[in-house]
This record gives C-alpha cells, sequence and structure tokens, in this order.
C-alpha cells in the first residue's frame, strides 16, 4: 500500500470519529438546553392550573385533587386513611410509597410504623413484601398499589382484590 492511500484511509478514519463524536453529543447538548415544556410538548400552564392538576406539587407533595382521589380508591378498596396522613407518608415516602404502607398495613394487620420502620432500616419495598407474605402465605399483595395510583392495567379491579385479599 502507498503512502497516499495510508494517509487517506487515516485521514478518512478521524473524519468518522470526529463525525459520531458530533452525532452523539449533539442529541445531550440539545436535550440540555431545551426548556421541560418545548421538553415536554405541553403548552405552558399558569400557576392556578399547576395547584389544580393530577400530579405531586412543585414541592414534590401529592396536590388535592391526587390525595382526594387515592383516598377515594383506597375507602372504595375499604381501606380507611385521611388525607393529612396519606400526605405526611408521601413527603417521606413518596406517593408510591404511602400508597405501599397504607394497603400492606391494612393486607397484613400491622401497624404502618413497623412498615415504615423495615423500610428505613434499608429493607426494599420487595423484600418487605416477600417478608410479609413469607409470614402469611394465604396474604397476596397483588396487584400492587397501580390500581390506587392510576387505573393502569387493574381498572376496575381493585375493589374485588382487595376484598380478596383481605385476611
Amino acid at each position: 500500500m502507498n503512502r497516499y492511500a495510508r494517509v487517506l484511509i487515516a485521514v478518512l478514519a478521524l473524519l468518522l470519529v470526529v463525525a459520531g463524536s458530533a452525532l452523539a453529543t449533539k442529541g445531550g447538548k440539545s436535550a440540555e438546553h431545551r426548556s421541560p415544556v418545548a421538553a415536554s410538548h405541553q403548552p405552558e400552564s399558569s400557576d392556578a392550573e399547576k395547584a389544580d392538576t393530577d400530579t405531586e406539587s412543585a414541592q414534590g407533595a401529592p396536590s388535592d385533587k391526587l390525595l382526594g382521589r387515592l383516598i377515594d380508591r383506597l375507602a372504595d378498596a375499604g381501606i380507611d386513611t385521611d388525607a393529612d396522613g396519606l400526605a405526611a407518608l408521601a413527603a417521606d415516602y413518596g406517593v408510591g410509597g404511602a400508597v405501599r404502607l397504607v394497603t400492606w398495613a391494612d393486607a397484613s394487620g400491622m401497624d404502618v410504623s413497623e412498615l415504615a420502620a423495615m423500610f428505613d432500616s434499608g429493607v426494599g419495598w420487595g423484600e418487605i413484601a416477600h417478608q410479609l407474605m413469607e409470614e402469611d402465605p394465604s396474604l397476596d399483595l397483588t396487584p400492587g398499589i397501580g390500581w390506587v395510583i392510576g387505573k393502569g392495567h387493574a381498572n376496575g379491579h381493585g375493589q374485588a382484590t382487595a376484598e380478596a385479599h383481605r385476611p
């Protein structure tokens, strides 16, 4: 191979590396500089609309609308809790963790604080569920928390499932 061919191959390889690097970083840079509204393709809403959303507030606490929906779904399943208690749990464990604690405490007969202490000691949610079902083989913690938080795949499944899982 002559010198001209070797130089040409080296230049093409270098060009390929530079082009690949440029393309790889382009996606990261543009996503980094995009506003959340542009990234979500949603129009920006007013503060009043944001306060009435069905999600968590800017501080990470669940909105009143979300808390109301969760309380209603838990009540439909025969689980008695209040908005203040659920909001306090959500502040420490997130909305999903709060719902897990309330539903698992109801299903297992344990106190919410006992389950929270297990989680606080470093035991994960899956391990807690496993331990609860190991202690009481008749206990079934399915379909999970999806039937409470969002209708998801368990749409309409909450009431029948909750009654079926009562000890």
